[in-house]
């Protein structure tokens, strides 16, 4: 499949977003509401997305400070993983960074999604000791 990669945040939308992510088994609402999306679609510093018919089929995005890189977000359609959508739009943002000399470029994976930390370990990344603040985290 040959799809362009776009990174316009004007060419996005929240409804587009939204309607991926509840595809993708996120839930509807992810991001709760609109205001909320434009807030992290803003502090994002880069962002890639490949849309077909007006529907987003595959997004990533990146925030970054300078110091540290996180990817947040990645996913694809169901009905097109498997096509190299994901690679695509991963080798795309890591392009966007790879002479920024970050001290660390991360992402988080559930350990209970083995095929996500698989498709993670394909294009590079490797599992280290992480920790996270659950208090504070919003509950599912």
């Amino acid at each position: 499949m040959d799809f362009d990669i776009l990174e316009s945040k004007d060419g996005i939308s929240y409804q587009q977003i939204d309607n991926l992510f509840e595809l993708v088994g996120w839930g509807k609402g992810f991001y709760p509401t609109i205001e909320k999306w434009q807030r992290v679609l803003k502090a994002s510093t880069f962002i890639a997305y490949i849309k077909k018919d007006d529907q987003v089929i595959a997004f990533a995005r990146i925030l970054e400070d300078g110091i540290m890189c996180m990817f947040y977000d990645m996913c694809v359609h169901p009905d097109y993983q498997g096509n190299g959508l994901g690679t695509k739009v991963v080798s795309f943002l890591l392009d966007k960074i790879k002479d920024m000399e970050f001290i660390s470029i991360g992402l988080f994976v559930e350990e209970s999604n083995p095929s996500a930390r698989k498709f993670y370990e394909s294009v590079g990344f490797e599992k280290v000791l992480a920790m996270e603040h659950k208090k504070y985290l919003r509950k599912y």
